[in-house]
């Protein structure tokens, strides 16, 4: 080829099929690159979770060593639902958790549930009941939902536990996680966060992160 007929060619550009071929390859590399950076993000994400619950469950163990071996109460309150068994204030007042500057705020520590803005993660354990922020907890009002033969041969059925003395599970705390469907039939009859099919599931991207420790002290959980 000429120089002529070389500059020629280059001054023609691309052609439209050309052009299209290019953009047909971009999108085809975005929508593989799009999911895989945001399953990366997402287990990222899990990751850190996973460590927090594994403070917090430090802290409530730092606690019950202080106190007899009793764990705090669960919170609840009718008033601030979306904000059903936050981390109880015990651990913020002995200094096991950080708090909050704004005393007054709907969350009792500044530890937030990075899968629930602006809410902190969960705990719930069968006892004790602090209902609306009341000053004297009601005796074995919290209940928790476990299945027969968990952790290990979990089953389709199970118990509410009311008494920490008598319950197979000690306390479970746990983030909602990717997708969390308020909807879900689990969550409406309050049968979680003990089963391990509300657990996150890597393939629909979707479940708690949990971390529950077990009578005899073993802890289980998503980690």
């Amino acid at each position: 080829m000429t120089n002529k007929n070389r500059t020629s060619a280059i001054a023609h550009g691309f052609t439209l099929i050309e052009l299209l071929i290019v953009i047909a390859i971009l999108a085809l590399l975005l929508t593989i690159l799009v999911p895989a950076v945001q399953r990366a993000k997402e287990q990222a994400k899990i990751s850190v979770v996973n460590a927090e619950l594994y403070t917090i469950g430090l802290a409530l163990e730092a606690y019950a060593l202080e106190n007899q071996n009793n764990f705090p109460p669960t919170y609840v309150s009718c008033m601030m639902q979306s904000h059903y068994f936050q981390l109880p204030k015990e651990l913020v007042n002995a200094k096991y958790l950080p708090g909050r500057r704004d005393e007054f705020g709907p969350m009792t520590t500044i530890l937030e549930d990075r899968f629930n803005p602006e809410h902190t993660y969960k705990y719930v354990a069968p006892g004790d009941l602090v209902i609306n922020q009341a000053h004297n907890p009601v005796k074995n009002k919290s209940k928790l939902w476990i299945p027969d033969g968990f952790p290990d041969a979990e089953q389709d059925t199970g118990e509410f536990y009311r008494n920490p003395k008598t319950s197979p599970v000690t306390w479970a705390v746990y983030s909602l996680g990717p997708n969390f469907d308020p909807e879900d039939q689990f969550v409406i009859d309050l049968r979680y966060p003990v089963p391990q099919s509300t657990w996150y599931d890597p393939r629909e991207h979707k479940g708690l992160i949990t971390r529950i420790r077990l009578a005899n002290g073993e802890q289980r959980g998503t980690f």
